[in-house]
C-alpha cells in the first residue's frame, strides 16, 4: 500500500469521489455530485492506494496561515481497522508540519472521535449538527521547534 498526494485532475480522483460517496454520503442520504466540488482543486488530497485501487483518502484545506482543516476522511469498509486511516492521518500531519503549520482542525463525526483521539486530536467544541448528524470540532497542535533545540541526545 502506498500513501501519496494526488491532484484533482488525477485519474484516481474519481475513485476518491466514489469512496467518499459510499462511506460518507450514501449512509446519510446525500449525493456528492450535488455538492460544489470546485474548491477541492485547491485542497491537498492524500490517498492510500494499492494496485490502482483507492482504499482510503483524506484532504487538507488551508484554514488560515497557521492551520490546515482536515476533511473527507474515508476508508473502504473492507479495509477499516487495518491502519489505513492512521497512516493517512500520519501523512497529513507530517505534511502539515513540513509546510510550517502549527496544527490541524476538523469537524469529526461523533462516532469517529475515539479514532482521532488515538492519533493525538482533542475535542475542542460542544456537540453540533452538520449534514444532519452530530459532530464535534477536534484539533491537533504541533509544538513549534526552536532552531536552538537539540536534535538528538545531549552530548556528554
Amino acid at each position: 500500500m502506498d500513501i501519496r498526494i494526488i491532484s484533482y485532475e488525477h485519474p484516481l480522483y474519481t475513485q476518491v469521489l466514489d469512496l467518499r460517496q459510499r462511506i460518507l454520503r450514501t449512509p446519510i442520504g446525500l449525493n456528492i455530485q450535488d455538492e460544489d466540488l470546485e474548491p477541492e482543486k485547491e485542497q491537498i488530497t492524500f490517498i492510500a492506494e494499492q494496485e490502482g485501487v483507492v482504499l482510503g483518502c483524506v484532504m487538507l484545506q488551508h484554514y488560515d496561515a497557521h492551520i490546515f482543516k482536515l476533511r473527507q476522511m474515508a476508508v473502504d469498509t473492507a479495509c477499516q481497522g487495518k491502519g489505513i486511516g492512521a497512516a493517512l492521518l500520519q501523512a497529513a500531519g507530517v505534511y502539515a508540519i513540513n509546510m510550517g503549520k502549527q496544527g490541524i482542525v476538523m469537524h469529526a463525526r461523533i462516532e469517529a472521535v475515539p479514532f482521532y483521539e488515538r492519533s493525538g486530536y482533542v475535542v475542542s467544541s460542544a456537540l453540533f449538527t452538520e449534514v444532519g448528524i452530530p459532530h464535534v470540532k477536534m484539533t491537533r497542535n504541533f509544538l513549534p521547534v526552536s532552531p536552538e533545540a537539540p536534535v538528538g541526545p545531549p552530548h556528554s
